[in-house]
């Protein structure tokens, strides 16, 4: 089964502008993995160090949704902290056929 979702990821804590560089090509890498990139609009800022990537304003459609979040989810987080293992990380999901 299908679900509409979005998806609001948050990563800062960042040390350095070159490190938010590596952390967003990871982050990017991950959502093309995932096939979500196109679906995706990601900003990566040196001043605060920070990422942030949206699905909005439009959802992503995901099938299996529970098992891929997990994959996904773990994916993220490696990515991240093989690079800056001191980020914090938000990742929240939005259910929009729920509202």
């Amino acid at each position: 089964m299908s679900v509409n979702i979005h998806l609001y990821l948050d990563v800062d804590r960042l040390k350095s502008p070159e490190e938010v560089d590596r952390v967003g090509k990871a982050v990017d890498l991950a959502l093309k993995d995932h096939g979500i990139d196109s679906w995706m609009v990601t900003h990566v800022s040196h001043e605060p160090p920070s990422i942030t990537a949206r699905s909005e304003p439009y959802p992503i459609i995901v099938r299996g949704f529970g098992e891929w979040s997990k994959q996904f989810e773990h994916d993220i987080e490696t990515s991240v902290r093989t690079i800056a293992a001191q980020a914090r990380i938000n990742l929240d999901w939005g259910f929009p056929d729920e509202d």
